[in-house]
């Protein structure tokens, strides 16, 4: 540029002539200004950081968080394991569909009438299975729920006869907070209870259906080859002389929160 410079000045023009190397170096300079201003403006990196920074901590982003909400999720499992929930119900109605079918009507609508015995008295004893397992379960908790409640019942009453002395004594700043606690303890009853009496329900229902189902399963066992050759044998005047029908022991009702209920239930009367 310098070269451009004198050579341009050397000769005996106008200054007009020359305004193109002018313009080179004003446009030069320029163009170096703006160079140098972008390479101390580093303002990418500076926005990557300031990204980093916020993702690092952002509680979303942080690599123990899903450990955390895997705990969580384990706890609510859990909670709903240890109370009377939907699957309970649902449950209850399976086994009761499975308890009102008519065992001769079923057989008279199949091919094969032996098959379908068998695929019936196996799909009853399943959902037989599940319930007794669940009773189990629920009587574990019923028995848990029983001492919780006798307990907070005790706190209640101690916190209303603290309350009822402080009333007493007029002393109505730890009146209030007395009051407070009762209003609490009697809560923590009250939801107690509620839910001891819910699963006390679910208990007794699974246990009549419990002592159906033996009922019912011992008689298909007894009255197989009756019911797959599609016979009835009828209670008429005379059939004790004939011997056609065996007479058992009156079945015994099991407890509905102890005893091993489902070995039990095969002690009942023989029946079509």
């Amino acid at each position: 540029m310098f070269a451009l410079t004198l050579a341009g000045c050397g000769k005996a023009v106008a200054p007009m002539q020359v305004s193109g190397g002018r313009s080179g170096m004003y446009s030069t300079d320029t163009l170096a200004s703006q160079m140098a201003q972008a390479a101390r403006s580093r303002h990418a990196a500076l926005l990557g950081l300031f990204v980093a920074e916020y993702l690092a901590n952002t509680p979303a982003n942080i690599a123990a968080q899903g450990g955390v909400n895997g705990i969580a999720v384990q706890q609510m499992i859990i909670g709903k394991q240890q109370t009377v929930a939907d699957p309970d119900f649902d449950l209850i109605q399976a086994f009761g569909d499975a308890l009102q079918v008519d065992v001769p009507d079923l057989l008279n609508r199949s091919v094969d009438r032996q098959q379908t015995l068998d695929t019936y008295a196996d799909a009853l004893t399943n959902v037989a299975t599940r319930a007794n397992n669940r009773f189990k379960e629920l009587n574990v908790l019923l028995s848990d729920l029983t001492q919780t409640s006798r307990q907070q019942n005790k706190d209640k009453s101690a916190a209303e006869r603290d309350l009822k002395k402080a009333m007493d004594s007029k002393d109505f700043t730890d009146a209030g907070e007395k009051q407070k606690l009762v209003l609490e303890k009697a809560q923590a009853f009250a939801d107690t209870d509620l839910q001891l009496k819910q699963t006390q329900n679910v208990v007794t229902t699974f246990n009549k259906f419990l002592t159906l189902y033996g009922q019912k399963i011992l008689a298909i066992q007894q009255n197989r080859e009756v019911l797959i050759s599609g016979n009835k044998v009828v209670n008429v005047p005379g059939i004790d002389q004939l011997k056609l029908i065996e007479k058992l022991p009156a079945p015994r009702t099991p407890s509905a929160r102890g005893g091993n209920t489902f070995d039990s239930l095969f002690e009942s009367t023989k029946m079509l």
